[in-house]
């Protein structure tokens, strides 16, 4: 007993801890503070590729954003970061925040040309030669529980490819101007230096857009969707590009020779700041001494 004749323990002041954001782009381990009991996680999918056969863009990759995961600072919890789908229009791979009292799985997008349904991301774009040389190809329709992702456009049979779906949007439908990739997701969720696509630090960024489809001459191919969607390429034209990594952006559609990757995807992990504490019974002398030191919270 050495606080001023109270029965109890000596007290102690808890530091104040700021915000802090974890930000994994390969694959990991998170501790989190001492003091930290809940969090908020963003979790970004690898966005699927494209074929060189006038393919549609690829999907974004699964979003998820999840508040309120509880955590303890003594437990260390793995994060696996999803790799963009390779160029043939394989799907992007899963990203996972390993925490055991929610585990967050988002789903790698769809392929462009990849008529089967994935397990959650966002859908790739329909290709011009799917199912038969100039016919319409139908877009990907991801599931819907959980929502993580929007369907990509169908084709059109004079030869223009859907554009993939992103996390906020689905992808355009085929068309001589171009079919553009859908929009990706905003989050506020952003270390510095910033990640996602487009916009200054601090405001919303954009995560999983949708690659856009390819075309052929003279028309254009369609635009990536906000959140590192890839273009998309005609023969005469720059090559398609991959998605951006990092934002789990889909490829853009591909004609031959060209296709292209999607971007890789991304975890943030956010620790709510937690101000001082001063817990338990304090003797009046030590809290005079606090106040006059300005300490006392």
């Amino acid at each position: 007993m050495a606080n001023g004749g109270i029965i109890g323990p000596v007290q102690t002041v808890q530091a104040a801890t700021p915000e802090t954001l974890t930000t994994f782009t390969s694959s990991g381990t998170l501790t989190t503070q001492a003091t930290t009991t809940s969090v908020q996680t963003l979790v970004v999918a690898g966005g699927g590729g494209s074929t060189p056969d006038g393919s549609g863009g690829g999907g974004g990759g699964g979003f998820r954003c999840i508040s309120d995961i509880s955590v303890s600072g003594s437990s260390p919890y793995p994060i696996t970061i999803g790799a963009g789908g390779g160029p043939g229009a394989y799907p992007g791979s899963n990203s996972i925040a390993g925490f055991p009292s929610n585990p967050i799985t988002s789903a790698g997008g769809a392929g462009g040309d990849r008529n089967v349904p994935n397990a959650g991301g966002s859908g790739g774009g329909g290709g011009r030669y799917a199912p038969l040389p100039n016919a319409a190809g139908a877009g990907n329709t991801p599931p819907t529980s959980p929502v993580q992702g929007f369907a990509g456009g169908a084709s059109h049979p004079g030869g223009a490819s859907g554009g993939g779906g992103g996390a906020g949007g689905v992808g355009a439908a085929g068309s001589p101007s171009g079919a553009a990739g859908g929009i990706g997701a905003g989050s506020s969720i952003n270390p510095s230096p910033c990640v996602g696509t487009p916009g200054p630090c601090g405001s919303l960024r954009y995560f999983s857009g949708g690659g856009g489809g390819a075309n052929q001459p003279p028309a254009a191919p369609g635009p990536g969707g906000y959140g590192g969607g890839g273009n998309g390429n005609n023969p005469t034209g720059p090559n398609s590009s991959s998605g951006v990594a990092n934002t789990g952006g889909g490829a853009g559609g591909g004609v031959a020779p060209h296709s292209s990757p999607g971007g890789s995807g991304i975890v943030i992990v956010k620790e709510p700041a937690i101000p001082a504490q001063a817990p338990g019974v304090w003797d009046m002398n030590t809290v005079y001494e606090f106040v006059k030191d300005g300490n006392w919270v």
